[in-house]
Parts: structure tokens; sequence; C-alpha cells
């Protein structure tokens, strides 16, 4: 990849951005197991559930530090909408399902962190849905209320997860002027 402008039209970007999204999504999936895995068998030190937003804390400055750093890279050298649309799927993807990982660890710590609109059965897979789902209305800013964060500790993660669509918001309104729609080659 010697010229710059080889990025747009080899898979090159592609390749580019797996291998600068990489260490990213390896510290997200490595703390997201480590607080639904290891954590919540010390369910007797409740100080501990705090250590699920200092993750989530370092999970989003690798998330902003791969947006500013690397991927400002990627979108210097292409312009192209499809780029920037797989760029921003990712990105969002990853700030979901992080999030999502996150709200659930808060639930299998003390299930009064959050209130549903409904009794949900106790199989975990049901519960990471139900923070999926929840991840995503939250990221939207739709908000249907159907789940709510109760405790201190869960209002601030949905709170760090909406500065964090924020500031996606408003990296892409930043760099909108750099795309170009027409993609004849």
């Amino acid at each position: 990849m010697s010229e710059p402008r080889d990025i747009e039209y080899k898979n090159a970007f592609y390749t580019q951005l797996i291998s600068k999204a990489l260490p990213t999504i390896a510290v997200i999936v490595g703390l997201s197991i480590l607080s639904l895995w290891v954590l919540p068998r010390f369910r007797d030190a409740i100080w501990l559930s705090w250590s699920i937003l200092v993750f989530a804390l370092v999970k989003t400055y690798f998330i902003v530090r791969l947006s500013f750093d690397q991927l400002m890279k990627i979108i210097g050298q292409s312009h192209l909408l499809s780029h920037i649309l797989v760029l921003f799927g990712l990105l969002i993807s990853m700030i979901i399902i992080s999030f999502a990982f996150d709200f659930t660890s808060l639930q299998f710590f003390d299930p009064q962190n959050f209130k549903f609109s409904y009794k949900m059965g106790i199989t975990g897979i049901k519960i990471f849905f139900e923070h999926i789902y929840f991840s995503t209305i939250t990221f939207s800013s739709v908000g249907y209320g159907d789940v709510v964060p109760i405790s201190v500790l869960a209002k601030t993660l949905v709170m760090l997860e909406i500065g964090l669509r924020f500031f996606v918001l408003v990296f892409g309104i930043a760099n909108i002027n750099q795309i170009r729609i027409n993609e004849n080659k």
C-alpha cells in the first residue's frame, strides 16, 4: 500500500480497518469476559460492581482513541460512502455490544440495578438480549421506558453510553464533507 489512494480501490481499506480495530475489539471482549464471568463470583464484595464502570471507561477510551487516532487516517485516505458507512457501523456495533455486556454484568451482580416492564426468565441469554435491546434503544435515544436503570451505577453507565453516542455523531458530522457519493472508477 505505497500509494495513500490505494485504500480506495482495493480491499486494503478492510484490511487496514480490521488491523486498527482489532486491539479495541480485544479489549472489549477481554473486559467483558472479566466482568461477566469473573466478577460475579465475588457477589459478596458489592464494591467490585463499580469495577464494571471502570471497565466501561477503559473500553470508552479505546473506542474514542480508535476513532480519533486510527480511523481518522482511514477517512483521510478514503472518502467513499461505503467505507464511511462500514466504519460507523463498526463503531456503533462495538458501542452497543460493549454496553450490553456492561448492563448484563451489572444485572448479574444485582437484579435491582434495572427495572423491567415484565417478568423475565432467569436465563442469561434472555437477560443479554434485553440489554442488547436496551443498549440499542439508549444509543438511538428513543428510550421506550420498558427498561429503566435504577441504581446510580446503572444510570452512570447509561450516561456514558449517551456521551459516547454524542461523540460518534459529532465525529460523523465533522467528517461528512469528506464523503464522496459517486463511486465511479
